[in-house]
């Protein structure tokens, strides 16, 4: 992106940011450069290891582990950081050293409601730290199939009053990745029906939108994405509702209302299963005349945003620092 063209992008966030009407101007963004050589070759990789197929199998047998991977010396080293615990289970918090803005993010990893913390996450939070300058929060909530979507929203029942207690909610941002994005949207509509203070905004990178995977355009899709796969989803869905109706918005928020919440982001990529949902929520977004930042990465797979080193994921971090400081 040449400096007139990210000049530009910054002034068209800022102007969206200022307010949280329905009328404000929404942002398309789709990524120009050809996919680098590295995420081809990630791709490529996924196919020869049979990851699709491998993470179906480790689904199915519940071969996931509930326990979260550590945060890494580094990052407890480079910023201050904080743990308590929410139902017996821990929150981090992290803060930059000296001079940190007031935005606290609210970090709700993936993992498909299965999965816990991992490396990745940790090193997308550092980077996320670094580039924001913000507040850091990373909650260890419960996973299926000990727990379910009841557990998870009585988790962050707790949590995040405690956050609104120590700083304002146009200072609060929630940002989930995959299926962390679904709680972080069905959880904002929670707050919104319970009359209880919005984030200011709700970042969602490749966020799981429906659990139900009944999208017809996902069928196209499943062909390119070489990681995800329909049926380990639906299973991990049927875990996480626990016979819930599967398009109660707690679990697939897409079916919900979407007026009266922070100002939402989205970041998805061409190949990746979620696309297509995605898309559909741009549309119902755009249908009910709420605005919507829609940032759109061809060729890009499930939530290659937490993998740093790539082109893609630092270009998309950048994205998020300028939202993310953007004024309210």
């Amino acid at each position: 992106m040449s400096v007139r063209s990210l000049l530009t992008l910054i002034l068209l966030i800022t102007k969206t940011m200022a307010g949280q009407s329905q009328t404000d101007t929404s942002i398309t963004y789709v990524h120009n450069p050809s996919p680098s050589f590295k995420s081809q070759f990630l791709q490529s990789l996924m196919t020869v290891l049979g990851k699709k197929n491998a993470i179906e199998k480790r689904i199915k047998a519940n071969r996931f582990s509930l326990e979260a991977v550590e945060p890494p010396n580094i990052l407890l080293s480079d910023f201050q950081t904080q743990v308590r615990e929410i139902n017996q289970r821990k929150v981090w918090m992290f803060k930059p050293k000296q001079g940190g803005s007031s935005k606290v993010i609210l970090y709700i990893h993936g993992g498909g409601y299965i999965s816990n913390l991992t490396k990745y996450d940790w090193r997308f939070v550092h980077e996320l730290l670094a580039k924001t300058n913000c507040s850091i929060v990373v909650p260890d909530y419960p996973l299926a199939p000990v727990s379910n979507y009841k557990d998870v929203y009585a988790y962050f029942d707790k949590l995040y009053p405690e956050l609104l207690s120590e700083t304002s909610r146009e200072n609060i941002i929630f940002m989930g990745n995959s299926c962390g994005g679904g709680i972080a949207l069905g959880f904002a509509q929670k707050l919104r029906d319970e009359n209880k203070p919005q984030p200011s905004q709700i970042i969602l990178n490749s966020p799981w939108l429906d659990i139900t995977m009944s999208n017809p355009e996902i069928v196209e899709i499943d062909r390119k994405d070489k990681l995800l796969g329909t049926k380990g989803l639906k299973m991990a869905g049927e875990l996480y509702a626990v016979g819930l109706n599967p398009t109660d918005y707690r679990v697939s928020p897409i079916y919900g209302d979407f007026s009266g919440l922070g100002k939402i982001s989205l970041f998805i990529g061409t190949h990746d299963l979620f696309h297509a949902d995605s898309r559909k929520f741009k549309q119902k977004m755009e249908g009910r005349n709420i605005s919507v930042n829609y940032f759109e990465y061809p060729k890009m797979f499930h939530v290659w945003i937490a993998l740093t080193n790539l082109k893609e994921s630092q270009h998309a971090i950048n994205q998020i620092a300028i939202l993310v400081n953007s004024k309210n």
